[in-house]
């Protein structure tokens, strides 16, 4: 029974941990972006929906070189990352 007890625990404040990081993410006034490990988008800020002219719908699980009519599929966009791949695990997952 404890350990069904730690789990809902462990799950609401993973749960808690994901929300605060969403209201920062609202809170920055710049477009803001956030990738998983495959450079698929997993959430943006308001700004960045409308500097792009992009919705969420259109936007969140694809992939960062597929948003907003393929403005973002640029040669020179992997360097932007620091020329890291994700197979070196730069990126992180949420």
């Amino acid at each position: 029974m404890q350990d069904v007890t730690d789990l809902k625990q462990m799950e609401r404040t993973v749960q808690e941990a994901r929300e605060y990081a969403e209201s920062i993410l609202e809170t920055v006034r710049e477009p803001l972006i956030v990738l998983d490990a495959d450079l698929k988008v997993v959430s943006a800020n308001r700004t960045f929906y409308q500097t792009f002219k992009t919705k969420p719908e259109e936007t969140e699980g694809q992939l960062v070189y597929d948003i907003g009519n393929q403005q973002w599929n640029i040669p020179k966009l992997p360097r932007a990352f620091g020329g890291y791949s994700t197979q070196e695990h730069f990126f992180r997952q949420l």
